[in-house]
C-alpha cells in the first residue's frame, strides 16, 4: 500500500513525509482513507468506553471507525483524530490495551480486524501514533485553520 516493506516501516522509514505538502483537514482525511483502502466514519465514542479512553480505532473489513471523547473541545477532538489516523498511517495491528482484551470475545463474531484506543497507557505504538499526532498537526499548520494555530 506504501511501496515499502514490511521491514523498511519497522526501521523508522517516514512514511509521513509523501503526504501532500499543502494539506488540509479534509485532504488528510481523504488520503488516510486512501491510503487505508476503505472509508473511515468519525463518532463520538459511546459513554460504555469510560473515561481513560480518549479516542479508539475500530477496523473492520468493509469499513474503520474512530471514536473521540464525546464533549472535549475541538482541539482535543482533532488531536485525537489525528492520532488514530496515526495508527493507519503506520499499519499498527492488534490491540495493546486492557480494553480491547474485552472485546475479543465479539471480535470475531463482529468482524472486527483492529481495535487500538487512545489511553494513559504509553507502549510503542502509542508513543509512535503521538508523534505522528504531532507531525500531522504541523502539517496542517501550514494551511490557515485558526483551530490549529496553536500547535
Amino acid at each position: 500500500m506504501f511501496g515499502l516493506g514490511g521491514s523498511a516501516r519497522r526501521f523508522g522509514v517516514d512514511l509521513l513525509a509523501d503526504l501532500p505538502l499543502e494539506l488540509t483537514w479534509e485532504g488528510l482525511h481523504r488520503e488516510v482513507q486512501r491510503r487505508h483502502g476503505k472509508p473511515i466514519r468519525i463518532a463520538p465514542a459511546p459513554a460504555w468506553l469510560g473515561q481513560d479512553v480518549t479516542g479508539l480505532w475500530l477496523e473492520k473489513d468493509e469499513q474503520s471507525w474512530i471514536f473521540h471523547a464525546a464533549g472535549e473541545s475541538e482541539l482535543l477532538r482533532r488531536h485525537v483524530i489525528l492520532h488514530e489516523y496515526g495508527h493507519i498511517l503506520l499499519e499498527h495491528s492488534g490491540c495493546e490495551l486492557t480494553l480491547g482484551n474485552a472485546f475479543s470475545h465479539i471480535g470475531d463474531s463482529r468482524r472486527i480486524k483492529t481495535l487500538l484506543g487512545r489511553s494513559t497507557a504509553w507502549t510503542s505504538q502509542e508513543i509512535a501514533a503521538e508523534d505522528a499526532a504531532t507531525r500531522l498537526a504541523a502539517r496542517l499548520t501550514r494551511h490557515a485553520d485558526p483551530l490549529l494555530e496553536v500547535f
